[in-house]
């Protein structure tokens, strides 16, 4: 990467030391915008129409003619794979609730809206959350940005694809679904209990639903 490209990634967010670093919510409308389309979305959709176009933007990539990654380095032809993962805190148990009527339990569920689940950076050491970044094809990229969406803005990573096993992700599954070949298509999730490991090794920036909407405006 550029240093002409450096400077600008650290002009759009933070990228600095993450200890004493405290988000705020969305300021303006647009920012609210953003970050409410991103969790009401489906998840293809806020992962390939909304995120991947956001990221390429935002390390100069292209998107690949060959479709089988998600974005290119048009200086060296690296090839990125982007995954992206909610953050929300768990819905509670419903077969523990005590319901006295079905009324009660059809007013529950009205209350169980992703927005009252939305999982802030703040409380990312304290409160239970998975984060699952999954699908992961190591054969079809160089390296792997991943990102975490929280109700203050997005936290990105990124890790080579060499990098990628369990002496490095301690909780690397080689598999994702129950019929695929072992090493084809692997994930991880993120939790409470690991994401220093994620922040010390592999975090690139935070950006901010204000700065987001920003970008998206540039993109045609």
């Amino acid at each position: 990467m550029t240093k002409e490209k450096i400077n600008k990634i650290s002009s759009i967010g933070y990228t600095g030391d993450l200890s004493d670093f405290k988000p705020g919510q969305p300021n303006s409308k647009e920012g609210i915008i953003v970050r409410d389309a991103l969790f009401i979305a489906p998840s293809r959709t806020y992962g390939e129409s909304l995120m991947e176009p956001i990221i390429r933007e935002i390390f100069g990539y292209i998107k690949p003619e060959s479709g089988d990654s998600d974005a290119e380095n048009p200086l060296n032809k690296k090839k990125s794979e982007i995954k992206s993962a909610r953050v929300t805190t768990k819905r509670p148990n419903k077969k523990k609730m005590n319901f006295k009527s079905l009324f009660e339990s059809i007013s529950w569920e009205s209350n169980q809206d992703v927005f009252s689940r939305i999982g802030k950076f703040n409380d990312r050491l304290e409160r239970d959350y998975d984060a699952n970044i999954q699908n992961i094809k190591r054969d079809h990229f160089d390296e792997l940005i991943y990102i975490l969406l929280y109700s203050e803005g997005i936290q990105i990573f990124r890790i080579k694809k060499e990098e990628i096993n369990k002496e490095n992700i301690r909780n690397w599954s080689d598999k994702h679904g129950r019929y695929d070949e072992l090493g084809k298509s692997g994930q991880f999730n993120v939790k409470k209990n690991n994401i220093l490991e994620h922040e010390e090794k592999y975090f690139e920036i935070f950006i901010s639903y204000d700065s987001l909407a920003k970008i998206s405006k540039e993109i045609k």
